[in-house]
């Protein structure tokens, strides 16, 4: 039932993007298989629908992918490698395959104590070097999992194993009258293992039956279709296991299934394993556990590692043993076998059904359901179109009541400074003798320091409007970030009040040129520098610059000696038109600006809540030398 995702799931869990890979990850997977193996992507299954449920889980998987190793220490070294690129260790590791499983011990040695569930056909494992080198040996040494456990490993094993008794038992039933069995296999070590098993059991069971093992070893492909086509008939059939030979490892990879499609059109073909039989039409079944219990099973031992905290060496270990025959009725047909053999327990693929007969049910439910469906869906149209319709009338009278304050705001933001330029003009144009050189000096002051203010506010209308119409851009350029910093103090410089000590601090380099936009930081830090100005009547104000604040990083902070900002208003400060103290001159629109701008920088700008004598503004941009 899952057939349609298990194409892309390894492709999509292989592929993730780096970020993804970096770091710590919550889940390690170790494949023994290929990323084309049928059966790796069932038990891949369940892991996937998890990371759709929980994106926030980093899951990384890598494959050994066996046979493409020359030697045990080529093979040794690669895993090594895979194991190292973990910056730190994983909140739990699964390992998917037997072949993989003899690698438990280098795992634990390097993460002691972590959490591990394997996943494989059998439960037990053999010598690196029997799984990679030589044909199946019954004598082979096999060390089983329990004694992985009984060691004090915090291990726990899922066996999902070939059914290979039980799928021969089917072949019997639909093929009472088979004479010849071939095991078609390749070298890796799945097939070794299942290869003398079955021999074994059609001498002690079937020995009346002629068996055959023809492995990819030291077998052509060419030989292997001329031997298949030589011995087809209606009393012989076909044990697929794989494929895959050491030589040419990448190649046989990629021309294993177009072997199964040749192999199934000649002769009746079995498989191992449950098999895609839309993508392979010619097969004629299998004998498999439940999909739907594996499932379960292992989603749950995950979410006990990772959600309860349970270890899976406190897990009992689980056999998937009960298991049904699938069989494809369309290829049962075309080999000329008869169907009414088909076991009333088996699963059938295809087939002659009468459509009305067999869904009438629920094409009943189905009607009933879209009338509601369609009900309900007109209601919620109905519904989201009346709210789209509101919402966007409210929008437009918030705009509009925005639009009102804005102007009654900057009417009078404006009006202030320009009545002081107009005032302390008319004074200057009395006669001579009316005011004093002293008071001249003073109204000329007064002049200079509210056209500053007029000027900063019609730019900060300027910036808003150029923001919103798409015009803001950054011009990106070697800067000498020193310069902007002294030219910043210059333009503020005489805003200061009597008392107050302006001074500049730089981890900087005196001439040391970084890439950025030298304006940009510059209008920047005149507005962080003009409101400590406006806040502080003693005491200093501090324009510094570190390398070390935020790695990677350059950092700006204006720290003042001011009555500061309370935590809570930390960012509605940054919000538009907002002014914490009306008798302040000024649009409320410095710090909403100097956001903007920072985010085009790349970087960020926030009030720093953890200085209590007074307020400070921080600034970051990326640390990019020229």
């Amino acid at each position: 039932m899952h057939r349609p995702f298990l194409c892309l799931l390894t492709l999509l869990l292989s592929v993730l993007p780096l970020s993804a890979r970096e770091g710590s990850a919550d889940i390690f997977i170790l494949s023994s298989h290929t990323e084309y193996s049928e059966w790796a992507q069932r038990m891949l299954f369940p892991i996937d629908e998890l990371r759709k449920e929980r994106p926030e889980l980093n899951i990384v998987l890598e494959h050994l992918q066996l046979l493409s190793h020359p030697s045990v220490e080529e093979l040794q070294h690669s895993t090594d490698s895979l194991l190292s690129a973990q910056s730190t260790p994983p909140r739990l590791v699964i390992v998917l395959g037997g072949s993989a499983f003899n690698f438990v011990p280098d795992i634990e040695k390097r993460w002691p104590g972590i959490p591990i569930i394997l996943t494989g056909e059998q439960d037990y494992y053999c010598d690196i070097d029997y799984t990679l080198n030589g044909p199946g040996n019954p004598m082979a040494r096999r060390t089983s999992i329990s004694l992985l456990k009984n060691r004090g490993l915090n291990v726990t094993l899922i066996c999902a194993p070939a059914m290979i008794r039980r799928t021969v038992e089917t072949m019997l039933q639909v093929q009472p009258n088979l004479r010849q069995l071939i095991f078609v296999g390749g070298e890796n070590y799945m097939c070794k293992e299942q290869q003398w098993r079955l021999e074994r059991y059609m001498q002690q069971q079937h020995p009346d039956i002629k068996y055959m093992a023809i492995s990819a070893a030291n077998t052509s492909t060419d030989r292997l279709l001329y031997i298949l086509q030589r011995e087809s008939g209606p009393d012989m059939a076909v044990l697929y296991g794989s494929w895959l030979v050491r030589d040419g490892y990448l190649k046989s990879v990629s021309i294993r299934h177009k072997t199964v499609s040749l192999i199934e059109a000649l002769a009746p073909v079995y498989t191992m394993f449950a098999s895609d039989l839309e993508k392979h039409p010619n097969v004629l079944g299998y004998y498999s556990y439940s999909d739907q219990e594996y499932n379960i099973a292992m989603r749950q031992y995950i979410l006990d590692v990772l959600d309860h905290g349970i270890n899976p060496s406190d897990m009992p270990f689980i056999h998937l043993e009960a298991g049904t025959p699938t069989l494809n009725y369309y290829a049962m047909e075309r080999f000329g076998l008869n169907t009414e053999l088909i076991p009333a327990n088996a699963q059938v693929y295809g087939g002659p059904v009468n459509f009305w007969e067999t869904y009438k049910k629920q094409i009943f439910l189905f009607a009933i359901l879209f009338t509601i469906g369609l009900g309900i869906f007109i209601i919620v149209t109905l519904a989201n179109s009346l709210r789209r319709l509101k919402k966007a009338r409210d929008i437009a009278e918030n705009a509009n009541k925005m639009k009102t304050a804005f102007i009654q705001n900057m009417s009078h933001e404006i009006r202030t400074p320009l009545n002081s330029v107009i005032g302390f003009s008319q004074l200057l144009c009395l006669p001579d003798g009316a005011i004093s050189q002293q008071e001249r000096e003073e109204y000329m002051t007064y002049i200079m320091n509210n056209s500053q203010l007029l000027t900063v506010m019609i730019n900060d209308i300027l910036s808003l409007s150029d923001m919103e119409k798409g015009k803001y851009a950054v011009s990106l350029a070697p800067t000498n970030l020193n310069e902007v910093m002294r030219q910043a103090i210059k333009t503020v410089e005489n805003r200061v009040s009597n008392g107050v000590y302006i001074a500049r601090e730089s981890e900087l380099e005196e001439h040391a040129l970084y890439v950025t936009d030298g304006i940009r930081v510059q209008q920047i830090l005149i507005n962080f520098l003009t409101n400590a100005c406006k806040h502080t009547t003693s005491g200093r104000i501090l324009l510094a610059c570190s390398l070390k604040e935020t790695p990677g990083n350059i950092t700006f902070s204006v720290t003042d000696t001011g009555p500061g900002v309370p935590p809570e208003k930390a960012e509605e400060i940054f919000e538009r038109f907002v002014k914490l103290d009306p008798n302040k001159q000024g649009a409320g629109l410095g710090l909403s600006i100097c956001r903007i701008m920072a985010s085009g920088l790349g970087g960020k700008v926030w009030l720093d809540t953890r200085y209590t004598d007074g307020a400070r503004f921080v600034f970051t941009i990326p640390k990019e030398e020229a």
